[in-house]
């Protein structure tokens, strides 16, 4: 985390963010002995994430399939795809569950888990993938552990990821993911 600019943190309770003139105040969450977060949260927030997709559409129109995580990414992806009039999109699953055929699997492991993940898709979606130009979208990206392991799925599937965006990027502009704005990381002075 050495090149990643902080913020002052001086007891404020929260953080202003402001995507294009639409603005949340989010919460002041303490991560550790010195670091505190803006807690980022969009689920059921419809109106944000309406604004956002209306931004990121124009961005990944030349798609033909986009692919998120579970499960803060879903609503954002429903409301893009919905604007790209796709007919589906795919969700990366973070457990094999019994239903799947031949899943696809990819192993990571996020700084935020003291676990190894896994993200898959059912294999069945292979057809819906392979040879496509894949948009892969999440709601916030920190490392880009998740987005890597996506990307992974999305290849081996026979897709080709074309576009990589999200509504913000924590701690540093990303060059590799389109985004909104930066959620800054905070540390006392």
């Amino acid at each position: 985390m050495e090149d990643i600019a902080f913020l002052p943190y001086t007891g404020q309770e929260y953080y202003e963010l402001d995507i294009q003139g639409f603005k949340r105040r989010l919460p002041m969450v303490q991560v550790n002995e010195d670091l505190w977060i803006a807690y980022f949260d969009s689920l059921g927030d419809r109106e944000f994430i309406t604004h956002c997709a209306n931004i990121l559409t124009e961005y990944l129109k030349d798609t033909e399939v986009l692919m998120t995580a579970e499960s803060k990414g879903i609503a954002l992806v429903h409301e893009v795809s919905l604007k790209l009039g796709h007919p589906y999109y795919i969700v990366c699953r973070k457990e094999v569950k019994p239903f799947m055929k031949d899943p696809i699997v990819v192993k990571y492991k996020p700084i935020t888990s003291k676990h190894e993940l896994v993200l898959c898709i059912d294999g069945r979606y292979r057809e819906r993938i392979k040879g496509k130009k894949v948009g892969i979208v999440d709601d916030i990206v920190s490392t880009g552990e998740t987005i890597t392991a996506m990307k992974k799925i999305a290849e081996e599937a026979g897709g080709i990821v074309t576009k990589v965006a999200a509504i913000l990027v924590e701690g540093e502009y990303r060059k590799d993911v389109y985004h909104l704005g930066i959620l800054p990381l905070f540390k006392k002075k």
